[in-house]
């Protein structure tokens, strides 16, 4: 039962402010420690192999239910101790920013939906949680009130709601087709590859898709992140947009990873995998070009999903061997929520004193923010997998997990396992110039009186401690927490698959060196050549892009509605006279003779006759269309298998 009281704490301290509001200040640092004590308490138990299920069995269709195993357990400890941070950080930042009661209010209940989204035991509970998520987050976007908060929060609710339903609509395709909504190991891999299943699972990951920040349904992230509170643009970061990666995860589970039932999927996990790289390469990229700190933390927030997207996706191609990329998106999960919000908290630090987050508007901060310095230096050491910090033990299970569907033999696995390592000079980089243009360089803010506070060192001192706990010991992590969520979502031997591996092999070590390496160069030559002040034209970016098309499609539209009206209206008189004629031919049906139907087309023909073709061809034309459209919706699933 003390699962089931997780999601109320936050929701019983929100019913508290919203009577008292002089006493809300820290009532959600109260309410997410005591959830931290509670799911560390209960999570061994968890992680040991029992799994806690509960329904609730209410009057009509809808029954709400529970699940609890290692990988829901994994991402409630998280989100209780990222949640416990931003809660000790936002009452000092909330001071400056303005409007806290209601900034208070919000994150209460966010911190409520998130929890029950992890907590729900099936696809309904689940959709339930994470619309009633996007609606409490969607003031967070909003808070600041000004045009630029509407227009992000317009964007993340547009993308939200769409992603809502697309869990929605592949929920009534596979329940269409008789299968379960119960979250659980393989429950729907006896039906495959029946249509409406595979195509129900389409469905329901690209919703979850969407909220992971997938290229090119992204465009909501950016623009949400920066304009955020930064304690807000934290959690979203480092954990709201988990909740798609939470989803794929389960998706997988459901289906099953056994060789013999990845015949409809398979190519759906290919799928993913190039869609991982994209956004990996689109948000890395985007990143480069940045002056604004928030938008560029944003950007990487894209491109560290498509990490996670690119594991989850090698897992779904190789089945049961794909032990060694899930247990490496299970452990990027963890490590990404940690750095992305210590950094994030590091930038708001700054901003609360400078205003300021255009990066060559600052410089020479180490002075006047010496703590915060160090310990945004190891979140940068962590993002950009420097040895010896968290990012470098997951970001070396994915690249063994890419390189062994590399060694499938199949040329576009070759090919990504590139575009990976490519990225990881990229971030890099990125990052080696954010350190730079904030802290090193001389700049206009070397003036600035310290602004740091015990509530923002505590806040980030938290984070980057546990970030190097799991650097020096990255083996602890991987056997306590990712190997018994790949066991429960369905590869159960992997142990067996990853006996004998080691973190700290030279290759690996010294690859990553050398990375690190590229990376500065690359910044160096970025900041001296002005490259990194290079704006592509709008049509260029994918902003533009989906604007362009967008605004065509709505031409096409318009034309397509004219050209209807049109033939319609020709068409009218014709099929206005054949139905006179129609109803006259009905009505000598006893006797012979001509009748004259659409224009004398059967006029040599007796009425009898002429009825009966009508009703032919009116069948024939119907048959021809449902085979039409049942063939098209085959064809793609021939392709996936």
């Amino acid at each position: 039962m003390t699962w089931m009281a997780l999601p109320l704490i936050p929701a019983l301290a929100a019913v508290l402010l919203a009577l008292r509001p002089r006493a809300g200040r820290y009532l959600p640092f109260a309410a997410s420690s005591l959830v931290l004590l509670l799911s560390g308490w209960k999570l061994g138990g968890i992680l040991g192999g029992e799994v806690f299920t509960y329904q609730w069995n209410l009057v009509g269709p809808f029954s709400p239910s529970l699940r609890v195993d290692p990988l829901s357990g994994i991402f409630l400890l998280v989100t209780a101790f990222v949640w416990w941070v931003a809660s000790l950080y936002a009452p000092e930042y909330m001071n400056h920013e303005g409007r806290e009661g209601r900034f208070t209010l919000w994150l209460l209940l966010t911190q409520t939906a998130v929890l029950g989204v992890f907590l729900a035991g099936d696809l309904l509970t689940l959709l339930l949680c994470f619309e009633l998520m996007t609606i409490t987050s969607w003031f967070w976007v909003i808070h600041r009130g000004n045009q630029e908060a509407l227009r992000a929060g317009y964007f993340y609710l547009f993308f939200s709601i769409a992603a809502g339903l697309f869990v929605a609509i592949g929920a009534v395709l596979i329940g269409q087709a008789g299968g379960t909504l119960t979250i659980g190991l393989g429950t729907l891999a006896q039906l495959l590859p029946n249509t409406h299943v595979v195509w129900g699972l389409v469905a329901v990951a690209l919703g979850f898709a969407v909220k992971a920040g997938m290229v090119p349904l992204h465009l909501w992230l950016p623009h949400a992140h920066s304009v955020a509170p930064t304690p807000a643009s934290a959690l979203l970061s480092g954990i709201l947009i988990k909740a798609g990666a939470y989803g794929l995860l389960r998706v997988g589970q459901v289906v099953g990873w056994d060789s013999a039932l990845l015949s409809g999927t398979k190519g759906l996990g290919l799928c993913l995998t190039v869609l991982g790289a994209a956004t990996m390469l689109v948000g890395v990229g985007a990143a480069l070009l940045q002056s604004d700190a928030k938008r560029l933390l944003a950007y990487h927030s894209v491109s560290q999903m498509g990490y996670i997207l690119l594991g989850l996706g090698a897992a779904w191609f190789l089945g049961q061997s794909g032990g060694m990329a899930l247990t490496g998106a299970i452990y990027h999960v963890i490590n990404h929520a940690l750095f992305k919000a210590a950094l994030f908290l590091g930038v708001g630090v700054v901003y609360v004193r400078t205003k300021e987050t255009n990066l060559y508007n600052l410089g020479g901060l180490w002075r006047s923010f010496p703590i915060t310095a160090v310990l945004m230096f190891l979140a940068v050491l962590g993002i950009t997998g420097a040895p010896g910090l968290n990012g470098y033990a997951s970001k070396t299970l994915l690249h063994h997990g890419i390189s062994q569907a590399a060694g499938t033999g199949l040329p576009l696995m070759i090919w990504i396992e590139r575009c990976f390592l490519l990225v990881g000079v990229g971030t890099a980089a990125s990052f080696a110039k954010l350190y730079c243009l904030m802290f090193l360089r001389k700049g206009k803010s070397t003036g600035i009186v310290r602004g740091e506070t015990w509530q923002f060192s505590t806040a980030m001192a938290s984070l980057a401690a546990v970030m190097l706990v799991i650097g020096l010991r990255p083996e602890l992590v991987l056997r306590r927490f990712a190997i018994p969520a790949a066991r429960v979502l369905g590869i159960e031997q992997v142990e067996g698959l990853i006996m004998g591996f080691s973190f700290w092999s030279g290759a690996d070590v010294m690859g990553m060196v050398i990375t690190l390496g590229l990376g500065i160069v690359v910044a160096w030559l970025g900041l001296t050549t002005g490259a990194f002040h290079w704006q592509p034209p709008k049509v260029l970016t994918l902003e533009g892009l989906m604007g362009s098309i967008l605004r065509g499609l709505l031409i096409l539209g318009r034309k397509a509605e004219g050209v209807y009206h049109s033939v319609v209206g020709a068409l009218s008189g014709q099929l206005r006279m054949g139905a006179r004629n129609l109803w006259v031919a009905c009505q000598r049906l006893d006797r012979s003779g001509g009748v004259t139907i659409a224009g004398g087309f059967l006029s040599e023909l007796s009425a009898n006759v002429g009825l009966i073709v009508v009703v032919l061809i009116t069948l024939l034309v119907g048959y021809i269309c449902v085979e039409l459209i049942t063939r098209g919706l085959s064809v793609p699933l021939v392709m996936m298998k």
